[in-house]
């Protein structure tokens, strides 16, 4: 089965709440969402206070002053549209069966259906166009970008460059499909993200001028119902609250 799409959402929960919010999350929410028809897998990332750190300032204020510490990713190989359809279809059944968590202990900072325009992967790797979104990383750095018409220059100029930087396996670019004139691209790296991101900013060819961006910033693979960076959360700057 080959990669469509995504369904990216950037959320938050109360930092009282971080442990049984997340296990929530791995037990009952991933796995019914990840058994609906053409949803291949579904991953989750943290970005605790060392990753905030990594965001410039300028962002879109869902991702401005520690916003958005969690991230989803489920990936598709069917219709996104008619998926995004299904999923929020899917969420009333969840409802009615008393599955959901708390909605005022947790919120979607942005929920977006996108679809997958090109991928590229380092060369060393000799993977396929199909293997590519399903490499493996530690973190996944991700470009949240307006201006789609310069959608050809990021993918023969930018990612090139950005693959030749050492723990940056491959870039997949994807457009969406309900916000205008936006793309997300994700690195899937490996190593000390401050490090490889560092080395990223430093090696890839400046944006064309019409290129604005809303976040660029790393989050780490969460490994199932394993939090270590619950605490940095709760005794770190960032809020504390969704509201």
């Amino acid at each position: 089965m080959k990669t469509t799409g995504i369904i990216f959402a950037a959320l938050d929960c109360d930092a009282d709440a971080i442990e049984a919010w997340n296990r929530w999350y791995d037990l009952e929410h991933l796995p019914p969402n990840i058994a609906l028809t053409d949803v291949m897998h579904g991953r989750r990332y943290v970005a605790p206070p060392d990753r905030q750190a990594l965001r410039p300032a300028g962002g879109d204020e869902a991702f401005t002053d520690g916003r958005s510490a969690f991230l989803t990713v489920y990936w598709l190989c069917g219709d996104v549209d008619g998926v995004m359809a299904t999923m929020t279809d899917y969420r009333e059944v969840l409802v009615a069966a008393d599955r959901m968590f708390p909605d005022e202990k947790k919120t979607v900072r942005l929920g977006d259906a996108l679809v997958l325009d090109w991928a590229v992967a380092d060369p060393a790797l000799k993977a396929d166009p199909g293997d590519i979104p399903h490499i493996s990383h530690t973190d996944l750095h991700v470009v949240l970008r307006r201006g789609l018409a310069d959608q050809a220059w990021h993918r023969d100029e930018y990612a090139p460059a950005a693959v030749a930087v050492d723990g940056v396996h491959a870039v997949v670019s994807f457009t969406s499909r309900f916000v205008p004139d936006t793309a997300i691209d994700l690195h899937l790296i490996e190593g000390d993200p401050a490090a490889v991101v560092g080395a990223l900013r430093a090696a890839a060819p400046a944006r064309p001028a019409a290129t604005t961006v809303g976040l660029d910033g790393p989050f780490r693979l969460i490994e199932p119902l394993h939090y270590p960076w619950a605490d940095q959360i709760r005794g770190s700057w960032m809020p504390q609250t969704v509201a």
